[in-house]
């Protein structure tokens, strides 16, 4: 027991650190308390809305087990390429191997890590919908707060499970490949969209569950049993159903642990056998010298290309871009009632129709502001830093590098993209020229923000790669100013389409974000270079 409990404290020191920042004072621990309290008011006064709307109905119950039962796809569709790089090939895997703790227990270790990660994701969001609920709700007992209590803990252990069984099959899959990284990218990739497009089925299936309130329990009861059982126990409290409840989910945690643990040492021996080459004559070698921008772009291009959670979280996006792209290029007369529904962006048929080139930019800022390759680039250098920096290069080419590689990935896609709504939604030349442009340098706009937050909040001491590109500071923060950038830019937009020709509209931005690139240029040469050359571990 003494050996288990050293060992989960050092798993968890070395990796749940999320939550570290690199400032002086207390900014170290207040900037991440507030960014998560605003994220949990956010959340608490939506659902806080919702549930007026239904309460003279008295139907909060529903939409708290919808609630619940939303969140656990999120955590699994979160979990899918997460657990493939933090269960499995781990740097640490000599080490505890060559330790006299048995195999159960080191797996034990790293799937309660994953568990305890995931509860603090999912806290982000239950906790605010469990106390915005009791304001609205019809009864509210003592057995409320147990069985959500009890719920708070429970609720992340079949979607963990869930995870890290697609984890394993793409990672046993990916491991019968030559090239492991490429074939683990895409069946990831696969899993990934499959699960969109299931959630985005569910639709349909959630308003019929609405409109029939009076089978409700038991629908949600057959589609997800934790969700329905969390409905049921909140408005028809049983001890028997609440322990019923908390031994599925250990003997499903327990079972996981011990069929897992039977492939777990096989798939990770296959995933870190290297693949040889065919035999090469050395009489016949040739070696060709290449540019020092061209060598480093190569680099970073590789190094994108074989981190698995690297493209999978960065690069998923240029796919949803090309999928999007098709959906509106061959279906856009379904895509209007999207747009004119008053509950949501209320536009008129006739100004969507004579704007679609506002259309094509509000989803190329929704690509190039969520693809946020940059943040992660200097992170994933880590103790290879120190090698970087004494190299003959100055900082500035060293940095620009990892720009241009960035716009080598993103603009082909968004190019592919750009041609084919060009064809079919007929876009005139100008506003086609204007969009390439836009292309360019809005993507570019995150570049040099990732770059420069990732020199701000570095994480060069990480144990794999999903730590730097999911769980770093850097990542985050890019992502949240991507998502203001765009929520900004695309409300501007939509508020002035219509009273502006739209030649004109996509001709400000493209001046406005020529700016903030040079802007941002400026500043990453200067300011970023110190911070580059200040890097150490």
């Amino acid at each position: 027991m003494k050996k288990l409990y050293s060992l989960l404290k050092a798993s968890l020191t070395s990796d749940m650190s999320l939550f570290k920042i690199k400032a002086k004072g207390k900014a170290g621990i207040l900037i991440p308390l507030f960014i998560a309290l605003y994220l949990m008011f956010a959340i608490g006064a939506s659902a806080s809305s919702m549930f007026e709307k239904l309460t003279p109905l008295h139907l909060q119950h529903v939409l708290l087990s919808v609630f619940v039962f939303g969140i656990s796809i999120m955590t699994i569709m979160e979990g899918i390429y997460k657990a493939g790089p933090l269960m499995f090939n781990c740097k640490d895997d000599q080490l505890l191997l060559s330790l006299p703790i048995e195999r159960r227990v080191v797996l034990f270790v790293r799937v309660f890590k994953f568990y305890i990660f995931e509860l603090l994701f999912n806290s982000l969001f239950l906790l605010p919908i469990m106390i915005a609920y009791i304001k609205w709700a019809d009864v509210l007992d003592f057995s409320f707060f147990l069985t959500s209590f009890v719920m708070l803990f429970m609720l992340p252990i079949i979607p963990i499970v869930m995870s890290c069984i697609i984890g394993a099959i793409t990672s046993s899959l990916s491991s019968r490949f030559k090239y492991k990284n490429a074939a683990q990218i895409i069946i990831s990739m696969v899993f990934v969209l499959g699960i969109l497009f299931l959630s985005y089925s569910t639709d349909d299936l959630f308003n019929y569950l609405i409109k029939h309130a009076t089978n409700i329990n038991d629908l949600i009861i057959k589609i997800y049993y934790p969700a329905g059982i969390y409905a049921k126990l909140i408005t028809d409290f049983n001890v028997l159903d609440l322990g019923i409840f908390i031994l599925v989910n250990i003997i499903i945690f327990a079972l996981f642990i011990f069929c897992l643990s039977k492939v777990y040492f096989k798939i990770n021996s296959r995933l870190k056998k290297v693949a040889t080459a065919k035999k090469t004559n050395i009489n016949t070698l040739s070696i060709k010298a290449k540019s020092i921008y061209s060598s480093l772009i190569r680099k970073e291009i590789n190094t994108f290309f074989k981190t698995p959670v690297f493209i999978v979280n960065a690069g998923f996006g240029l796919v949803l871009f090309i999928v999007f792209a098709l959906i509106l290029a061959s279906k856009f007369d379904s895509v209007i009632p999207i747009l004119t529904d008053p509950n949501s962006i209320n536009l008129s048929k006739d100004l969507i129709v004579s704007n679609k080139s506002i259309l094509i930019f509000i989803l190329i800022c929704l690509t190039a502001f969520m693809t946020s390759i940059t943040n992660s680039l200097i992170s994933l250098e880590g103790k290879n830093i120190n090698i970087l920096k004494s190299l003959p290069i100055n900082s500035k080419t060293i940095l620009m590098s990892k720009v241009y590689a960035c716009l080598v990935i993103t603009t082909p896609v968004l190019l592919i993209g750009d041609i084919i709504l060009f064809i079919k939604l007929k876009t005139t030349i100008i506003e086609s020229i204007l969009l390439i442009i836009l292309s360019i340098i809005l993507p570019l706009v995150s570049h040099f923000v990732g770059l420069i937050v990732n020199l701000k909040y570095p994480k060069l001491d990480a144990e794999n790669s999903a730590e730097v590109v999911k769980q770093s500071m850097s990542s985050f923060v890019s992502v949240m100013i991507g998502m203001v950038l765009l929520l900004v830019t695309v409300a501007i937009t939509i508020k002035i389409v219509g009273s502006i020709n739209s030649v004109l509209i996509l001709s400000i931005v493209t001046i406005v974000y020529m700016v903030i690139d040079i802007i941002l240029y400026l500043y990453l040469i200067n300011k970023g270079s110190k911070d580059f050359n200040n890097l150490s571990i």
